[in-house]
């Protein structure tokens, strides 16, 4: 006779929650840890040499972290694209003349929950979008992945948005604001 049937010890609901609480520790551990290499930098009281070494040693292990971390976020939203949970990137950016840009800020949204991101995946977003060559080519590359989300999704375009503004004085710029699921950033780290 065979035993009772139980739900296995990790569903997926348990495992999304178990990696959602992990992603945010990591996050508050780097934040915090970027908070003590600032706070190191600008310290005037102890020595140049013992502060240069301090700043060395703990940057060498802040960029480790910031690997590992990044290797886990990359899991976490493949695990996302195949549930129920949704995962997307919201980045906020100024291009300047000569094809510079300046995040303003970088964040993931799980389930209407925003939480920061590090610059450094912010950069790697942005780096898929062709915004040196003006608005109107930012323009057509969100139409292009609103369109392919629109069908992958079924019609379900709340997770897109764009808004570009033109800032002419006193220097003339655009202020873009871009979110798209995150597995946009995904299919680019894997191509």
């Amino acid at each position: 006779m065979p035993e009772d049937v139980n739900l296995p010890e990790a569903t997926y609901e348990r495992e999304f929650w178990k990696q959602y609480n992990a992603l945010r520790r990591m996050l508050e551990r780097l934040k915090s840890e970027d908070v003590l290499m600032h706070r190191l930098k600008v310290e005037t009281v102890i020595p140049e040499q013992a502060r240069d070494m301090a700043i060395k040693a703990i940057l060498g292990e802040l960029n480790d972290k910031h690997r590992i971390f990044l290797e886990f976020f990359y899991e976490f939203i493949e695990f996302c694209s195949h549930g129920l949970h949704r995962a997307d990137i919201s980045v906020e950016f100024t291009v300047l003349p000569a094809g510079m840009y300046e995040i303003e800020t970088c964040s993931l949204i799980v389930d209407k929950r925003r939480d920061d991101l590090p610059v450094k995946i912010g950069r790697r977003f942005i780096e898929t979008i062709p915004y040196p060559e003006g608005w109107e080519a930012i323009l057509s590359y969100y139409r292009k992945e609103e369109t392919w989300y629109d069908r992958l999704f079924g019609g379900n375009l709340d997770r897109c948005s764009l808004k570009i503004t033109e800032e002419l004085f006193p220097l003339s710029c655009y202020h873009i604001a871009i979110r798209l699921p995150a597995q946009t950033l995904l299919e680019r780290h894997q191509a």
